[in-house]
């Protein structure tokens, strides 16, 4: 009799995923049909385990397998890869559209809430899907093309993703960033670069962001999109942020006094936001370096602030009374609604950089730019502008009534020694410099 396959709790490997895959390709009898493998990642697993406790969280996510495992037919074959990640295989599809259908099938599995000692929590998913012999021909290949395509999903925020060639090569070539990532930050590999932050009309500076680098000795810059992606999808992010607050922090209290009192600020990543352990990574942070936290910016986007607007504006609310400053980053390219905007507990509003390129050639774009500036100032804030990279831009801005201007024109991100000489060197009305 042909039946489904459920690999026992705590057996499963990617090595067992790997035979089922080929038992299943083996079995093929001829072209009419295919071969999928769906990779399924549960988001947000930090916060679950905050929110509810590790023994909850344990037996939720056992509440989730085994809703996940209802929707295997015979002769399907499931199992979790980890604490984060399940894996479905699929044979007898007739065509990829058939393989969507599944992954739609697994998502609408995992919203309703999960539910363990009395409390309720829900999780978010994402499905990469590979096929075969469309994208793969072996079971190693398969594997990799269902985890382009789940990274994929992650970077765009689609809940399901088929693999393509497309971005392929790119995240090929980091697939074995994951081990490599854990140990940058012990090799100190990892450091920060600051790109000044420059007040509008009388150019002068007031601070800087932190941008995280990645520098590997044996094949150069890794693109910040692709470890950090790597980061939050592999558990990693906490220790990337924590490093990211005491590198600052500490910056700041190592700054020579003749700069004047810089401010920094910080990207915090969306899985953490609404994290009450945040909270106590920045105070702890704060009074290792001993820093006033007034001299702290929090750059938060706005899509981030949209996963759970409770515990996002309750952990913001903290934040904002030890005396941290919290801005909104990339705006204008989410979906916040403006009811909400009222009571986001923020200071700063930053308009997102392809506006800001754009505002001279695109009347479009310059309108969207001139309208976030008032709307902004209408609720208190003050309005950063990224992407300044020209004379003309720098001067509609400061008509348009703009606060803060960031961008090549001024400076591009400087390693800490490069931009203290550059702080010591500027004179308002100066272009930029490398």
């Amino acid at each position: 009799m042909n039946t489904a396959v459920l690999s026992p709790v705590g057996s499963s490997s990617y090595s067992d995923c790997l035979e089922a895959i080929r038992a299943r390709v083996v079995a093929r009898e001829s072209k009419l049909y295919d071969v999928a493998v769906l990779v399924v990642y549960v988001h947000q697993l930090e916060r679950l385990y905050a929110n509810v406790g590790h023994v909850n969280a344990g037996r939720m996510l056992d509440e989730l397998r085994n809703r996940l495992a209802l929707v295997l037919r015979p002769g399907d074959y499931f199992t979790r890869l980890s604490d984060r990640k399940f894996a479905f295989v699929l044979s007898n599809l007739r065509n990829q559209g058939h393989a969507i259908l599944a992954a739609n099938k697994i998502l609408r599995a995992g919203t309703e809430p999960l539910a363990s000692g009395g409390q309720q929590a829900t999780v978010r998913l994402s499905v990469g899907i590979g096929m075969f012999p469309a994208h793969g021909r072996t079971p190693e290949a398969l594997m990799q093309c269902s985890e382009i395509a789940l990274l994929e999903a992650w970077k765009t925020s689609q809940p399901v993703t088929v693999y393509t060639a497309r971005k392929a090569d790119e995240l090929v070539a980091g697939w074995d960033l994951e081990a490599q990532l854990a140990k940058a930050l012990e090799h100190g590999d990892l450091i920060l670069n600051y790109q000044p932050k420059i007040a509008l009309p009388d150019q002068s500076i007031v601070g800087a962001e932190a941008l995280m680098r990645w520098n590997r000795p044996e094949s150069g810059n890794v693109p910040p999109e692709i470890f950090i992606d790597v980061a939050e999808m592999t558990g990693q992010i906490d220790p990337l942020t924590q490093f990211a607050f005491h590198r600052a922090l500490r910056q700041l209290s190592e700054w020579p006094e003749t700069l004047g009192r810089m401010c920094v600020a910080v990207n915090v990543s969306p899985s953490l936001i609404g994290n009450p352990d945040l909270v106590d990574m920045v105070q702890g942070a704060a009074g290792l370096w001993s820093v006033d936290l007034s001299r702290l910016t929090i750059e938060v986007t706005e899509n981030a602030l949209m996963i759970d607007r409770q515990r996002s504006h309750r952990v913001l609310t903290e934040l904002r009374e030890l005396g941290a400053r919290v801005s909104i980053d990339d705006f204008g390219t989410g979906y916040s609604c403006l009811s909400y905007l009222k009571e986001i507990p923020a200071d700063e509003l930053k308009i997102d950089k392809s506006f800001v390129m754009n505002m001279i050639a695109n009347k479009a774009d310059r309108k969207i730019v001139e309208q976030t500036i008032a709307l902004g100032h209408s609720f208190d804030l003050v309005v950063v502008a990224e992407g300044v990279e020209d004379e003309r831009v720098a001067q509609e801005l400061t008509v348009m009534g703009c606060d803060f201007a960031q961008g090549y024109h001024y400076a591009r991100p400087l390693a800490p020694d490069k931009f203290v000489e550059w702080v010591q060197g500027w004179r308002p009305g100066q272009v930029g410099s490398d």
